[in-house]
C-alpha cells in the first residue's frame, strides 16, 4: 500500500503571510513598549500608531523651510490634526 500526504498551498501560503506580518510589526512593537515606558502606562497599537503619525507630521512641517508656503500650510494642518487625535485618544 502507498502512503501520500498532500500539503495544502493555502495553508502554507497563510503561515508565511502571518510570519511575514508578526516580523513586520515587531519594530512597532518594541515601539509601543518604549511609549509605555516613557508614559508610565501601557498604550496600545492603534496610539502608537498615532504618535508615529504626529511625528511624521511635526517632520514635513518643520522641515520643509524653503517650499511653497500652500504645502506648509497643509503639513501644519496635518501635525495639528494628528496632534489632536493623539490628545483625544491618550
Amino acid at each position: 500500500m502507498k502512503k501520500e500526504m498532500t500539503l495544502s498551498d493555502s495553508n502554507m501560503t497563510a503561515d508565511v503571510i502571518q510570519n511575514l506580518i508578526n516580523k513586520a510589526k515587531k519594530p512597532i512593537e518594541w515601539l509601543r513598549e518604549y511609549y509605555s515606558k516613557v508614559l508610565e502606562r501601557e498604550i496600545t497599537m492603534h496610539q502608537t500608531l498615532l504618535l508615529l503619525n504626529a511625528q511624521m507630521a511635526f517632520l514635513f512641517a518643520a522641515f520643509p523651510v524653503g517650499g511653497p508656503i500652500l504645502l506648509r500650510a497643509l503639513c501644519c494642518g496635518w501635525f495639528l490634526h494628528a496632534v489632536l487625535k493623539c490628545k483625544h485618544a491618550l
